[in-house]
């Protein structure tokens, strides 16, 4: 039996060339993955606030009176920063409900509707004119939900996106 005594391993210019394009690749997919977190941590804050919206709907309903739904800072008071904590009281004795932190994503996340509150009467209608929420990302409005005056919330289309992106200006 005969053993080769040699070693084998790869050069120092073999590691150095593997190294360069192991550093080429890291940085071109680096900022492509930055982009797919924060897009899905954007998802991840609007199905929040969905879900708050459907639950305001739901008491108002359950309650048969009035629910508001605002941001406040300290849980008492309304305030119109919806990246605040959020508030769900009876509108008529400001008795609370809830009081929590409706997400945890976006910085970008803004409100245009009629009122800095939003409002749900006992029969599950919004008394004011439409409203949404959405998330602006590079100038245009990537994703947006959108509460009708029968109090319904919805998903705005991507063709609604686009038509609305003139508010991320």
């Amino acid at each position: 039996m005969h053993h080769d005594k040699r070693q084998r391993a790869f050069t120092l210019l073999e590691l150095l060339i593997s190294l360069a394009l192991l550093t080429l690749l890291i940085t071109i997919a680096l900022p492509s993955l930055a982009r797919t977190v924060e897009r899905n941590r954007n998802f991840a804050a609007m199905h929040e606030i969905h879900a708050q919206l459907q639950q305001a709907r739901a008491q108002a309903i359950l309650r048969k009176q009035d629910i508001e739904l605002c941001p406040s800072k300290n849980g008492m008071q309304c305030t119109l920063d919806w990246k605040n904590w959020w508030l769900m009281r009876v509108r008529s004795s400001k008795e609370h409900i809830y009081y929590a932190a409706p997400h945890s994503g976006p910085t970008e996340l803004r409100w245009s509707g009629f009122s800095g509150s939003i409002r749900f009467h006992g029969n599950g209608t919004s008394p004011i004119s439409n409203g949404r929420f959405y998330i602006c990302e590079q100038g245009t409005i990537n994703i947006q939900v959108v509460i009708n005056r029968q109090g319904r919330v919805r998903w705005a289309s991507d063709q609604e996106n686009r038509q609305e992106s003139a508010r991320c200006l």
